[in-house]
């Protein structure tokens, strides 16, 4: 697949002066400093976010420019920041990944068919049945929505939802 042809700033002048001509004229006059300023203020073009002007940057370093940075990020950043290994940086210097949020259960009130697949899998381990898992969440073993929920896919109650996250995570294995 060829790439895509790069415009130059002659197509952007002619496009700037052909729908906005007083913008056009401000930036010949030196009134707006560059032409993708013209064209910004024009609304033809968004402004770079940090995240592009970072990711530009770190393509145009060089390696001990980056090593200096990672290790200067490692140091001064509370949020931990995994450094590279083939960055040659020492392991004090490399700080560890956070733990991972648990990936969620539901969907609103629904729960997620991998959730579905999981509760089933620990009940079938543990040889429980839908009124045990809510008795030891703390709810009516006659409560019949957890089975309903696995079941038919019905909708569960949000503070069921929050107790069923629990739940999972202490008897996840």
């Amino acid at each position: 697949m060829p790439k895509k042809p790069k415009r130059d700033s002659a197509e952007d002048e002619q496009r700037l002066k052909a729908e906005y001509p007083g913008l056009y004229v401000d930036f010949l006059a030196g009134r707006i400093p560059s032409l993708p300023r013209a064209m910004q203020m024009a609304g033809l073009n968004g402004e770079r976010t940090r995240l592009q002007k970072l990711k530009n940057s770190w393509k145009k370093a060089t390696e001990d420019d980056r090593r200096a940075f990672l290790a200067w990020l490692a140091e001064t950043d509370s949020a931990v920041v995994p450094v590279p290994a083939d960055m040659g940086l020492a392991v004090g210097a490399q700080a560890a990944m956070p733990p991972s949020p648990p990936p969620p259960i539901a969907t609103g009130r629904y729960l997620l068919p991998a959730t579905v697949e999981r509760i089933k899998a620990i009940m079938i381990r543990r040889g429980l049945r839908p009124a045990d898992v809510m008795g030891e969440m703390g709810f009516a073993a006659e409560d019949r929505s957890l089975m309903l929920a696995l079941a038919r896919n019905s909708s569960l109650r949000l503070s069921v939802i929050s107790a069923l996250e629990k739940w999972l995570a202490v008897n996840a294995t």
